[in-house]
């Protein structure tokens, strides 16, 4: 399957609508015969067209060119080498033929998060076309948020996120797919802003991940016990922590206040619910938080006593956490407390709601919630 990536590579020599003519002749020719290639090229055909209404050229080529890596494929550390490399490559091949005025800076980044999210669908076991699309959103994404860093920067942010992520891993707190999206957003929170951001996030990883052992033999008895032992994947680690990181950039990028508070707030409801909702389940009285019927520990949107003071304690070692590193100061975590607390029962309220009538799974909760939270901070400080 090197039709794709070829193409990537003619097309630095061609102008766009011929690669495009190109693409669209070889989904032609594939249908009915190569579904894979054929979904490749009419993806690739769209983004190609795109570039016509703003998106840029090198980085949907570079998307295009980076699905070598499919093919080469072997454990996560090696992905995230060889889907970066490529990326690497293809920027600076296409630079020394185009003048694009990207500094080696610049382009390593724009590798590496193309590298890690790359790597992270190979975990997922997803296809070629998940890889093309996630790979060419994440470079859009980080082409729009231009950020300088430099090479130490950028290499401190991912060793410190990386090794963590790693150990970790090794010790069962999160799976390879928990690595990889956890080594991005470790990355990304410290290049936007600095280590005492991701040491918020630390706190959260952590303190979530003992309390999921907490009273572990009673869960695991009641059936509502995590599985694989609460070791976290890609999907946990998004859902609470990209509402985070959507904060953290535009901090970095704005300088505002709201994001700040927004930032704390968001992970404030993630450890918050995560605390309520692992020393609940231990719970003997639960209560549905829509008609405060009494129902199973376990129960999306059940609340308990003890749920709710473990809701507070994780709240407030948040925001006070914050303050103690200076990211905000004591006003403005109050604010955060108040929105991460109020996200926590947003959170009850959607999985009594829309997760237990089908329309969202538990991630699909946890990441409205502490959006949710961010979005209170705004309201709460207009």
């Amino acid at each position: 399957m090197f039709i794709i990536p070829t193409i990537a590579l003619l097309a630095i020599m061609l102008k766009p609508i011929y690669a495009l003519m190109i693409t669209i002749a070889v989904a032609i020719m594939a249908h009915g015969r190569d579904q894979t290639l054929r979904d490749l090229a009419l993806l690739s055909s769209l983004l190609l067209a795109l570039t016509y209404a703003g998106l840029s050229k090198p980085i949907v080529l570079a998307s295009m060119f980076v699905l070598l890596g499919h093919k080469l494929k072997r454990d996560a550390i090696c992905n995230i080498a060889i889907y970066t490399a490529l990326g690497f490559v293809f920027f600076t091949l296409y630079s020394y033929l185009h003048p694009l005025n990207w500094s080696l800076e610049y382009i390593t980044f724009l590798s590496l998060m193309g590298g890690l999210t790359a790597s992270l669908i190979e975990s997922a076991r997803g296809y070629e076309i998940a890889i093309l699309l996630a790979v060419a959103t994440v470079y859009t994404i980080f082409h729009i948020y231009a950020i300088n860093v430099s090479l130490d920067q950028l290499a401190i942010a991912f060793a410190v996120s990386f090794i963590l992520s790693l150990l970790a891993t090794k010790s069962k707190v999160a799976d390879e797919s928990g690595l990889l999206s956890a080594t991005l957003i470790g990355t990304l929170t410290i290049v936007f802003s600095d280590i005492r951001f991701f040491i918020i996030l630390l706190l959260f990883y952590g303190i979530g991940s003992a309390v999921t052992k907490y009273k572990y033999s009673i869960k695991l008895e009641r059936g509502i016990a995590e599985q694989a032992g609460g070791a976290r994947g890609y999907a946990n680690v998004f859902s609470n922590s990209l509402p985070a990181l959507f904060f953290v950039m535009n901090y970095g990028v704005f300088k505002s206040d709201l994001f700040l508070t927004a930032f704390v707030a968001s992970i404030a409801t993630a450890l918050g619910d995560t605390m309520a909702s692992e020393i609940g389940k231990t719970a003997d009285r639960v209560y549905l938080i829509t008609n405060f019927r009494r129902v199973k520990p376990g129960v999306s949107g059940g609340v308990s006593s003890i749920g709710e003071v473990a809701a507070l304690l994780g709240c407030l070692i948040v925001c006070l956490s914050a303050v103690l590193l200076k990211i905000i100061n004591v006003k403005l975590a109050i604010v955060a407390f108040v929105a991460g607390f109020i996200g926590v029962h947003i959170d009850s309220v959607l999985g009594a709601t829309l997760e237990k009538w089908g329309y969202l799974t538990n991630a699909g909760v946890n990441f409205l919630a502490t959006l949710s939270a961010g979005i209170l901070c705004y309201l709460l400080l207009r």
